[in-house]
């Protein structure tokens, strides 16, 4: 979208847009989806090919480009707000669980209907995203969806800050379990760490909304034990298990860790505010700043009568598209 806008040249929007309008054909109910996609050649329609309902790894982008696009198009595109809030919708009745003894807000998985109880580090951006959605609601900040959603929001956020709070070592592990015996929360098997961003996007997100400064403490907390456990001569390291005090080291650095990780880190405690999530930007899925798209580029693009039935292959520069 951002492309087209730019270039002025809508294959960008429409070729993109078309998976939302085919993915709102085949709608669930509660507008939870399943992260895995087939195609029905009777019907000549995608279809669901599993069950599993995750805002972990598979799933997660989807619902934060939901809203987003929403925000980017100057919140002109009704159909996209109206999906994102059916699938809060069903994540609050659904998929929010808290632990029996401290009332910890956590999000489970969904196989077959049946509840996961486990939550990835990956999930834990939905504490920004919930956070963004209740402060761009029609309704208003005030409403009774955006209140749920703004206290989700903080409470996902917590529960993601004691992920990291209760291991040895600083940091949290890939995946956390819920059905620990006499523990709230544990570990599961996947307790290393890979430098991961979603719990210090959240708390970006969540102080430049709120302006509450425990989510700048934590972020604190969180960088100092990078520093601490992570950081070598020349770049930063993974771990191999966050479980014991001084984890060992990974000859390894994803690239979202300078994408992401350090960005959100730096714009946390940015005090001139260089982006404006509620008037000029969103991040995307690996927080790069783009700007809204302007009524005129709107227009420009026919983005808002997007027609998906009319979108099939298109020839840019001789090549078909």
């Amino acid at each position: 979208r951002y492309l087209a806008a730019v270039t002025g040249n809508p294959i960008y929007a429409t070729t993109s847009e078309k998976v939302f309008h085919d993915l709102k054909e085949i709608e669930p109910p509660g507008g939870l989806y399943p992260f895995m996609l087939g195609w029905n050649g009777q019907k000549q329609k995608l279809k669901f090919s599993n069950s599993q309902i995750s805002f972990g790894g598979m799933g997660d982008s989807f619902y934060e480009y939901l809203l987003k696009v929403w925000i980017q198009g100057g919140k002109k595109e009704s159909m996209y707000r109206e999906m994102y809030d059916k699938s809060m919708n069903g994540l609050a009745n659904k998929l929010i669980q808290k632990t029996q003894k401290e009332k910890l807000t956590y999000i489970a998985e969904m196989r077959d209907g049946v509840l996961i109880h486990k939550m990835d580090h990956l999930a834990c951006f939905m504490g920004g995203l919930l956070a963004l959605g209740a402060y761009t609601d029609p309704g208003g900040l005030g409403s009774k969806r955006a209140q749920r959603d703004l206290q989700l929001a903080k409470d996902i956020t917590y529960t993601c800050y004691q992920m990291y709070k209760r291991t040895p070592s600083g940091m949290a592990p890939e995946i956390y379990s819920f059905t620990c015996g006499l523990e709230d929360m544990c570990p599961s098997n996947a307790s290393h760490y890979i430098l991961r961003p979603e719990f210090v996007e959240s708390l970006f997100v969540l102080h430049h909304l709120t302006g509450d400064p425990t989510y700048r403490q934590w972020g604190w907390e969180i960088f100092q034990a990078l520093e601490k456990h992570c950081k070598t001569d020349i770049a930063y390291a993974s771990l191999k298990d966050v479980m014991v005090k001084n984890p060992i080291k990974e000859d390894k650095m994803e690239s979202f860790f300078l994408a992401e990780t350090l960005k959100y880190l730096y714009l946390l405690f940015d005090d001139e505010g260089q982006v404006d999530l509620l008037e000029k930007h969103v991040l995307n899925t690996e927080a790069h700043p783009l700007r809204w798209i302007t009524d005129t580029e709107l227009q420009k693009l026919a983005i808002q009568n997007f027609d998906p039935q009319k979108v099939g292959p298109t020839i840019v520069n001789g090549e078909v598209w």
